[in-house]
């Protein structure tokens, strides 16, 4: 697919128009052309006007369509790669049958933007206009946006001037789920390396404590990712918290949350490990409970186990016990999903998070055909009715967020009861706060003034972080030329 541009003054307008292309045609290979070179049989072409009475002009042609849309040139250009978009949506909509529910919108952090807008002084009821008018998303997901940001307004408030979140990864997984493209590697092929990772952790763990300290962070959440945590035994699992606990000023922390995950890993002594180390929140994650679409996608564990461990965390403590699921598995039908969430919502988690499956290209599932999974528009209604089912039990939307080549560009959300959202999971989404990341393959987001970030990068995989150690600690010296 060869977009056309007509000037070399549209080079801003390459990353949405590619956005809004992929939403559509995944597949396409995309590449970009000043007018008067060659064009191909599969182009679009976008010509800008400017001044009073001109246009802005896209044009189509795919095999068996062709066809041109066009608005008024606006006079911002920000305005005009809005109204570019829109004419490229219509295109597309009308060349293959297909709506994506999300209209032009194609940035990760929808919930963002309402509060942006909503500082800005635009009303909840202006902004559900903006979403459906300037951005052709649905109504049902503009009244989403706005109502999870009415459940954030609270929480982003609570966030202190000097504060921060930390992050901990464990990227290692008892085995590897063939959706799965985060950096987690089988711990049947890695279990060697846990004892050299987790010196290596501490190390950096001290590291950046020293700096927060330095800095004068305050420190207000926690959260222990990967991977699966509790592939660690439960000795290491004290060892680390120990860490945790005699580094860092935990007095104004709010919560710790360790994503415990995969319920074959969840045992009573890793449990007390967790809470004597002062954690208040875990997941168990079954992500489906039909044992054949468990099977198919890798996960070596059954819904029993689920129920198994879901019931032994409930014997702890906690404040929280959070349940994920996925939207779209190989296998998986609207049928199958439902009794999925039923089950679940009967158990009275205080949070649920509904993701749409997401086809990275690291998966294994990437080969796999769109009809396999169930079909976009059967994943589109996995994930309307979790939201009508949760929202009837009693939960409420508290963050949201969405990825790139997610089936059907979808989103993913999270459900609290009552006031038990993560405040983890609302920081790094609305980028609130600045997040120090310890361990393989974290990214460290440190939040400037005037919103700007900038990032600072761990080696992706457990063998990478132990050899280049040295490296990740110099990265790490980055923060202090930072005003945090």
């Amino acid at each position: 697919m060869r977009v056309i541009l007509s000037d070399r003054d549209q080079k801003d307008l390459h990353y949405e128009v590619e956005c809004i292309l992929r939403m559509f045609l995944p597949q396409a290979r995309i590449d970009f052309a000043q007018t008067g070179e060659d064009a191909g049989p599969q182009r679009v072409t976008i010509a800008t006007g400017e001044g009073e009475g001109a246009e802005n002009a896209v044009t189509l042609d795919l095999p068996g369509f062709s066809g041109e849309e066009r608005e008024p040139a606006p006079a911002s250009r920000r305005d005009t790669e809005a109204s570019v978009c829109r004419c490229l949506y219509r295109l597309l909509a009308r060349a293959t049958g297909r709506e994506i529910a999300w209209g032009t919108l194609t940035g990760i952090r929808p919930v963002k933007l309402v509060r942006e807008l909503r500082e800005q002084g635009l009303s909840y009821g202006e902004i559900e206009e903006r979403f459906t008018g300037r951005y052709l998303a649905d109504p049902k997901k503009a009244a989403l946006c706005v109502r999870t940001d009415e459940v954030q307004r609270e929480a982003i408030d609570r966030a202190e001037p000097k504060g921060y979140s930390l992050y901990i990864s464990i990227p290692f997984c008892p085995s590897r789920c063939a959706y799965c493209s985060f950096v987690s590697h089988s711990i049947e092929k890695t279990r060697r390396l846990i004892p050299a990772y987790l010196d290596k952790l501490e190390e950096e763990l001290a590291c950046t404590a020293r700096i927060a300290r330095e800095k004068g962070l305050v420190l207000q959440t926690i959260y222990m990712g990967g991977g699966t945590p509790t592939v660690l035994e439960a000795d290491q699992l004290d060892r680390l918290l120990g860490t945790v606990d005699r580094y860092f000023d935990r007095s104004r922390c709010m919560e710790f949350t360790v994503e415990a995950g995969r319920p074959d890993t969840i045992t009573k002594a890793k449990l007390e490990a967790l809470a004597r180390g002062g954690v208040d929140r875990i997941s168990v994650n079954p992500q489906t409970l039909n044992n054949r679409v468990l099977q198919g996608v890798g996960r070596k564990h059954t819904a029993e186990d689920f129920f198994r461990a879901y019931e032994l965390a409930k014997g702890f403590p906690f404040t929280a016990v959070n349940v994920d699921l996925i939207a779209g598995l190989t296998g998986d039908t609207l049928d199958s999903f439902q009794r999925t969430l039923e089950q679940v919502i009967a158990l009275g988690p205080e949070n649920v998070t509904v993701h749409a499956l997401t086809m990275k290209r690291a998966a294994d599932m990437i080969g796999e055909k769109r009809e396999r999974l169930g079909g976009v528009s059967q994943t589109g209604r996995m994930v309307d009715h979790s939201q009508e089912a949760l929202d009837r039990a009693g939960y409420r939307p508290y963050y949201l967020y969405r990825q790139k080549s997610t089936v059907d560009s979808l989103e993913n959300v999270g459900f609290c009861r009552g006031d038990t959202l993560c405040l983890y999971n609302i920081y790094i989404m609305d980028e609130t706060h600045t997040i120090l990341s310890a361990g393989g393959g974290g990214v460290t987001k440190v939040v400037l003034p005037g919103n700007r970030i900038e990032r600072i990068f761990n080696f992706k995989y457990p063998y990478e972080y132990i050899d280049r150690f040295g490296t990740i600690l110099e990265r790490k010296e980055k923060l202090y030329a930072f005003d945090l």
